[in-house]
């Protein structure tokens, strides 16, 4: 099938300008937003918009800080409330109701969106990242998932923005798993640096780490669950969650509560994947991605 075109615009978030790609077209189909995880930008799901723009409009932000949406500088306009306003305000963008799909961060912002705002979502995908309330009991109580977090002390400790930026931002390119060509790694590579050397951004992806007072938790053993509003975590949407089992950040543990929290629960196991599941293995993930946004229940 032909690649569907992607234009790029800006669009009011709250209170800040965010970066979006889109593809497909208003009306044609249930619209899909897209939310990036870190260290990525909005081309982490380039060939998911391709995939789905011929039924569906797609959106693909760069998140508050990102790429080229605005970057406020102080910690605390990147809270959790922050970040969910500016995904309601997109949905708004969208017409007020559609289906999320999430990776890593973006993943966790899309479970706090569709706990608090289930009206908003129309269907919810996830891939690799655990259920918050999840989240937060293995991080207080499993030795495993505190020792996976523990990268997070050092994202958050001084000087970090600028150590990653060194030789040619490596310590971040290295996280990334992939099995493409060459010449798509290098051209994959060339867009991650110009997104990383946008000034100011690593810092603020940072940020998002720091306002979840995520080190905090790590040193005392406590971690504030972002309040996920009167269903208290519950998801009643039809929910897709997509886990590779080789995740280093998150143990296999974080799925074995899962059906409580989301009783319309779809999960697909890829137990020889990673965390970077869109990168590793598109081909393989996308069509189940693509088969749940076309149901109707």
């Amino acid at each position: 099938m032909k690649n569907s075109a992607i234009h790029c615009s800006f669009l009011a978030g709250s209170g800040v300008r965010l970066h979006v790609a889109q593809a497909g077209q208003t009306g044609c189909g249930s619209p899909v937003l897209l939310l990036h995880g870190f260290p990525d930008h909005w081309r982490l799901w380039e060939s998911a918009m391709h995939a789905l723009a011929g039924q569906h409009h797609v959106m693909a932000p760069d998140l508050r800080g990102i790429n080229l949406s605005d970057k406020p500088l102080p910690v605390a306009d990147y809270a959790i409330d922050h970040l969910v306003d500016d995904v309601l305000a997109l949905i708004d963008h969208m017409g007020g109701h559609c289906a999320l799909v999430g990776h890593d961060w973006g993943g966790l912002l899309a479970w706090v969106v569709a706990a608090r705002h289930p009206q908003k979502v129309a269907r919810l995908a996830i891939f690799n990242a655990p259920h918050p309330c999840v989240f937060a009991r293995h991080l207080r109580s499993n030795p495993a998932q505190r020792l996976a977090s523990e990268y997070v002390l050092r994202l958050c400790s001084p000087g970090t923005a600028e150590r990653l930026s060194q030789n040619h931002y490596s310590a971040l390119w290295s996280v990334r798993a992939d099995g493409k060509s060459s010449d798509e790694l290098n051209q994959t590579r060339a867009h991650c640096e110009q997104a990383w050397s946008q000034p100011g951004a690593l810092q603020a992806a940072i940020n998002w780490y720091r306002a979840l007072h995520f080190d905090a938790a790590l040193k005392i053993g406590v971690h504030a669950i972002p309040d996920l509003g009167t269903a208290n975590g519950h998801i009643e949407t039809p929910t897709l969650v997509v886990w590779g089992e080789r995740d280093g950040s998150f143990p296999i543990e974080c799925l074995d509560e899962l059906p409580q929290w989301v009783p319309r629960l779809t999960l697909r196991r890829v137990p020889e994947g990673g965390h970077w599941l869109l990168h590793e293995q598109p081909e393989r993930v996308m069509p189940w991605l693509t088969e749940f946004l076309a149901e109707r229940n």
